[in-house]
């Protein structure tokens, strides 16, 4: 089920009431938790119970062959605030959210 994304999105996140104020960053964030969800349910179903850094990092990363080190492409650098997002969204994958409109957009 896809949310649509606006500034006024903010997501109960245990105690903590996140204000997805920035349209990249909020449409990142929704990606990189429907990427989780699709990972550990689908195509990578170990995910929902271990998940190593290599795995995260390759959400918005690239691993240089040479060094091992990971960096960010041309279209991530552009695109930072939803790649974060993405990161921050994949993150939370597990844990119990809920999204919504602000108070201010008449909930």
């Amino acid at each position: 089920m896809a949310i649509k994304v606006n500034q006024a999105t903010v997501v109960q996140w245990g105690r903590v009431v996140f204000h997805l104020d920035n349209a990249a960053f909020s449409k990142g964030f929704l990606h990189g938790r429907e990427y989780y969800e699709i990972d550990a349910t689908i195509e990578e179903p170990q995910r929902a119970t271990n998940l190593t850094v290599e795995e995260v990092l390759r959400q918005i990363a690239i691993p240089d062959a040479k060094t091992g080190h990971y960096r960010f492409d041309r279209e991530a650098i552009e695109h930072l605030e939803e790649y974060l997002g993405v990161l921050v969204g994949y993150l939370s994958g597990p844990l119990p959210v809920v999204v919504e409109r602000s108070e201010s957009e008449g909930m």
